[in-house]
């Protein structure tokens, strides 16, 4: 269930982490235990859109993923035009 005190912006990272952690092949526990070096729990609350990720996380995770931080919000932003585009059809 998604946690309405979450913004849109911080809901639309989470989501882009997912997405790029997919295409990098790793799961919520490997991204906890070997990305972040926290309990699986951290990530999962956070895939549940229950806590946003902090810059410092943005950042570890980028590095782990092999890429940036400028990626994830780049996916992220993907997702908002997409939305917006859904909206106008």
């Amino acid at each position: 269930m998604t946690n309405l005190a979450l913004d849109e912006t911080s809901t639309r990272l989470i989501r882009a982490v997912r997405a790029e952690a997919a295409r990098a092949g790793i799961d919520g526990k490997a991204l906890a235990v070997n990305g972040l070096k926290r309990d699986p729990k951290y990530v999962y609350e956070r895939y549940r859109l229950e806590k946003p990720f902090t810059t410092k996380d943005l950042a570890q995770i980028a590095n782990f993923l092999g890429i940036t931080v400028e990626d994830i919000i780049k996916s992220a932003s993907l997702e908002a035009q997409r939305q917006k585009q859904e909206v106008a059809a």
